[in-house]
């Protein structure tokens, strides 16, 4: 695990930014992670590498968690976060976030897939949501997200999105997230370093709240999301 930055709140919070090419498992089981913000893109992907860990580990059925997936991916025309809480007491992670990223049906009305530059908007919204609920919602302190472009993709735009994101939060709820990793393939050392140290104080701005939509079903909550007209 790579030490990447350490961003402070304006309240004195500290949260430290790493980096792992690995696999999920060993770092939840240390507890050094306790929930995962996903793209839904199975196959030879991080979701794919670690669906078992998350199936066993949140007591979800695999084909549960990719018929979801896949009907983010493919299926759903709006921008949405899946949240999948741990069924299981006294497991490593609270919970998973299957969200919307570059291959998904919804990022068609932004940008073209795999060969524009990544939408930002897109992607702050979908980093900042994501890490709002899995603290809010699920208590999360040790946060990891995979690339949230296609395999192969990921650019330095989409890491500073994910980092603004992160920011953003922490200033805005101090002590609430102790670690964030950058985990999985696709993602290198070289994406992050501009990411050397985040301080919130005049370098990245504030957030500006869009409009979301939860919806309780069965076993999962749906988060949509909306800035067309912001909150």
């Amino acid at each position: 695990m790579l030490a990447i930055a350490a961003l402070e709140s304006r309240t004195g919070g500290r949260t430290t930014v790493a980096y792992d090419a690995g696999r999920l498992e060993p770092h939840a089981r240390k507890g050094e992670v306790d929930a995962y913000i996903v793209a839904t893109e199975d196959g030879f992907s991080p979701l794919g590498m670690n669906l078992r860990f998350l199936s066993e580990d949140l007591g979800v059925p695999v084909a549960e968690i990719k018929r979801l997936a896949d009907w983010n991916r493919f299926e759903n025309p709006r921008i949405s976060l899946v949240a999948l809480a741990s069924r299981r007491s006294g497991r490593s992670l609270r919970g998973v976030i299957l969200a919307a990223s570059e291959t998904s049906e919804c990022y068609k009305r932004f940008a073209t897939p795999f060969f524009g530059r990544p939408y930002r908007d897109f992607y702050y919204n979908v980093s900042y949501e994501a890490i709002a609920y899995v603290s809010s919602q699920w208590e999360a302190r040790h946060l990891a997200i995979s690339h949230l472009s296609g395999s192969g993709r990921f650019h330095d735009d989409i890491a500073t999105c994910n980092a603004e994101a992160l920011a953003h939060y922490c200033d805005a709820h101090a002590n609430s997230i102790d670690s964030f990793m950058f985990l999985g393939c696709c993602i290198l050392p070289a994406h992050l370093s501009g990411i050397s140290r985040l301080n919130m104080e005049g370098q990245t701005g504030a957030h500006h709240a869009i409009a979301t939509q939860v919806v309780n079903s069965d076993g999962y909550v749906l988060i949509h999301l909306n800035w067309s007209g912001d909150a």
